[in-house]
């Protein structure tokens, strides 16, 4: 027998593909590279056009809102939309300010808490009953099941 064995020609082939898998991994990594740098630049414009989007839909979400409990909460409806728009440019600016290098990420936005009044707040925890009183009563277990038909 003067061929070669099959242990020597897997471990052949092993090798070969071994070379081409490095070959291949450092074109990815340099693709990789090209397509985050790429990333990087558009995307202060992408949350730019975000915030600008969420800040129209929180107005008009509050005014359907508004309307639809006849005004009686509009100092609060308002209250909130307002801390969201502040919250939403504060994003803006943040990613407008320039960071410290090209391999830096940018720094992190910070967002005010929100109210003690506000389910979740001051360590309180969110239970469906904080954020719809006909949910569930607190305490209750949740079998994970849709209830059905009463009667």
């Amino acid at each position: 027998m003067g061929g070669m064995g099959l242990t020597e020609k897997a471990k052949e082939l092993a090798d070969v593909a071994l070379e081409k898998a490095g070959v291949y991994s450092e074109k990815a990594a340099a693709k990789a590279a090209e397509l985050s740098d790429v990333a990087r630049e558009k995307a202060p414009g992408y949350l730019d056009r975000a915030a600008e989007l969420a800040g129209k839909a929180v107005g008009s979400a509050a005014a359907g809102v508004d309307k639809a409990t006849g005004g009686r909460f509009h100092e609060q409806i308002e209250g909130a939309s307002t801390k969201v728009g502040e919250s939403l440019d504060r994003a803006r600016h943040t990613s407008a300010a320039p960071t410290g290098g090209p391999d830096e990420p940018p720094g992190p936005v910070i967002v005010p808490p929100a109210s003690p009044d506000v389910a979740g707040q001051a360590g309180e925890p969110i239970t469906p009953a904080a954020t719809n009183p006909e949910a569930t009563k607190p305490g209750a277990t949740d079998t994970g099941s849709t209830p059905g038909p009463k009667g």
